[in-house]
Order: structure tokens, then sequence, then C-alpha cells
């Protein structure tokens, strides 16, 4: 691989999301890179964007295609459920013909937007980018940020992989400290820096009987689960404990809402009464309103620190049911309650919640914080690669 020309002009710099002409020096030219198409990563990352231009940030965005910049199109790797069911060497054989284009997008994408940092949010090739960030870090810094410190899936050899693109970087951004001491463990001499997510990721709030007729939904005890239906995220466990809360609420109902990854656990929840399995991803217009509609998300993660569902809640005021490894977030954000990961307690905070005790809304994020915690790494890295410098 040869080295990545970063010191080209281009008109494409030219265009970024720039502050106003009046609004002061930029604080730092940035390319975020996300090789997502969709989902919340996607969506966080948007939102990232704005927060950090509104902070007088130089910001481009690459993105694929329809999502980014039109001149910074990269290629990530394809995702989802129809990937999920194929075989290990129909999978392998696709991840092979992904790798030259999108190293190539990569590359042409940091040359066309000279940036002062690369801050990366997600994987662009997988198993290649660990040698792709170093060679990127020769002329700028990189910061990647890490959404799930713990693998969410792939046990030890996930969490090797993942490492190894961690040691490339110049700084790595968690959003709570609870994971810092495995970040710090799994990529030593590595700065770990802690931004908690206070971005409006989702809203404006939509009035909940609005949002139930738009989506023809019934006025009874709504129960949600939202986004990628995996198992990590706590199937199991409600299909353990749902049948409870039906024998007790025999109107409440659980909709499960989003990209289904089809699962044992799956199957043995959508055979409980009550429960509905809508399939298919979610246009981003919608999420608010499936938010809004409910009177409780429930996040039963197995793993897991942070959740964009969970700020969708936020954004639409409505509380949410979580377990252990969501506890810092949801403590921080007051988002709603933390529920051992047992079924027969989920069983009881659920008919509790949606009967006698509903949990209180939640009040929106109204900070800046995430946007200034990040800009701050990033004078932190431009600082410390002058120092080297000079």
């Amino acid at each position: 691989m040869t080295d990545l020309p970063l010191h080209q002009d281009s008109a494409v710099a030219q265009r970024r999301v720039s502050p106003r002409p009046d609004a002061p020096e930029p604080a730092a030219r940035v390319l975020l890179v996300d090789a997502s198409d969709r989902g919340g990563i996607a969506h966080y990352t948007r939102c990232l964007r704005a927060a950090l231009a509104a902070e007088h940030a130089d910001v481009a965005l690459a993105a694929p295609a329809g999502v980014g910049d039109p001149d910074l199109v990269i290629r990530g790797p394809r995702w989802g459920p129809d990937v999920d069911r194929m075989g290990k060497a129909r999978l392998y054989a696709l991840r092979l013909t992904e790798v030259p284009p999108s190293i190539l997008a990569l590359a042409k994408a940091v040359w066309r937007a000279r940036p002062d940092v690369v801050h990366v949010q997600t994987e662009v090739v997988p198993g290649v980018d660990p040698l792709l960030l170093r060679r990127i870090s020769r002329r700028r810094p990189v910061v990647l940020t890490i959404h799930d410190p713990m693998p969410l899936e792939g046990g030890a050899r996930a969490a090797a992989d993942q490492a190894r693109r961690w040691r490339a970087a110049d700084a790595l951004i968690i959003h709570g400290e609870e994971p810092r001491c495995f970040v710090e463990a799994s990529a030593p001499g590595v700065p770990v820096h802690v931004v908690p997510v206070d971005l409006m990721l989702g809203g404006p709030a939509v009035p909940r009987d609005e949002a139930r007729q738009k989506l023809g939904l019934e006025e009874v005890p709504t129960v949600l689960l939202l986004g990628q239906v995996r198992p990590y995220k706590g199937i199991g466990l409600l299909a353990q404990a749902w049948p409870r809360v039906a024998a007790a609420l025999p109107r409440a109902r659980l909709l499960v809402v989003g990209e289904a990854y089809d699962s044992a656990d799956l199957a043995r929840l959508e055979e409980c009464p009550g429960v509905e399995v809508r399939r298919g991803f979610v246009p981003e217009g919608d999420l608010d309103l499936w938010a809004a509609a409910a009177d409780l998300l429930v996040l039963p993660y197995a793993v897991g620190s942070h959740s964009g569902v969970l700020h969708r809640g936020l954004g639409a005021g409505t509380p949410v049911l979580a377990s252990p490894p969501l506890a810092e977030e949801v403590y921080r954000t007051g988002a709603g309650q933390i529920v051992p990961l047992d079924p027969v307690a989920w069983a009881e905070a659920l008919v509790a919640a949606l009967s006698d005790r509903p949990l209180p809304r939640p009040d929106p994020p109204t900070g800046r914080g995430t946007a200034r915690g990040t800009l701050a790494v990033y004078q932190e890295v431009l600082a410390t690669r002058a120092h080297r410098v000079a």
C-alpha cells in the first residue's frame, strides 16, 4: 500500500459544512469517517457533525453514497440480516471483493478533504483497518470513537481484532467511564478520553396519541424494542419474562420493530401472547414516531455501554427499562430505571411500569458537552503531534 497523499488542494475542501462567514476562526478541520449507510451510528455521526460545526469546527463527512459529502464517498462493508445469514465461504468471498475499492475510496477521501484530524466512527475495511489507519496517521492524527467497547458478538477473537484497530489510533473516545480500564488495557499507550453523549439524537417530541394514530397502533399499554434486533439485546430474557407480563396485563403489547436477525430466542419471543415483530429497517423519520408511541422502551442488553435507542427515548420523552451494562448512561441522563438481568425481575418491573408505578418522562438533552469534549480531544492530539514534530 502506498502512502496516502494528504496535502493536495481540492474543491471538495471548500464544500465542507463550515461555520458562518462571521464566525470565529474554525477550531479544526475535521474529516469524520463513517462507513455505515444507515442505523444508529450513522445518525450519531450526522448529529455530531452538526454539533461540531455549531462550535465552529470545519467538518467534512466521508460516508457511503447519499449519506456523506458527494465527493467524499467511501464504501463500507455490507451488513444486515441478509449478510448475517451467509455461510463462511460466501461471506469471506464478499469481504475480499470489498477490500480494494474500500481502501481506495478512503484514501481518496482523506486526500481530497485535507483535514487536520481524521475522526473514524466505524470499521471501514474489515481486517485491514489497523494497517490503513496507521498509514493515515503518518500524516494526520487519527481519533477513533468506540461506541461499543465490549464486543457485542464474536467473543475473544472480536476483542483481539478491535484492539489492533485501537492501537493504530492517536486517541480513543468512549462514552462512559465504566469501560475505560478494558480499553486502556487493550490499547496501552493510546490516550483514552471519556466523552459522554448529550447530543439530541431524537425528537422533536411527538404527542403519544398522535404517534399512535400515525402508526395505526391501539390505545393499549405498549412496550417497544426498537432498532436492530440481535440476541445480545436481551431477546431471550424478554421471551422468558413476557408471558408473566401478559398474564398480569392481558391487553399489554410488546412491539419488536427493526432489522431482525433470526435466532431461536426471537422465534420464542414471537410466539408469546401480545408480542408483534415488525421486521425491516425503520426509516429515520419513523424512529421518533415509534419511540413516542410507546409507554416504555426496553433495553435488556447483555453487553454494551451506550444505546442510541435510549437517546431516542430522551428526545421523545419516553422512559426506558434497561439492564446493568447501560447503568452509567441511564443514571447520567435520567432516562429511566435499571433492572437486573433476571426474567422475574424484568416481568415485575414491566408490570409495575405499565400499571400502578409508571416511570416519569425523562427530560431531553440540552448540552453541548459532546461537541466540546470531542474538540478538546482534537486539540490534544494536534498539540501532541506538533510537539513531536518540534
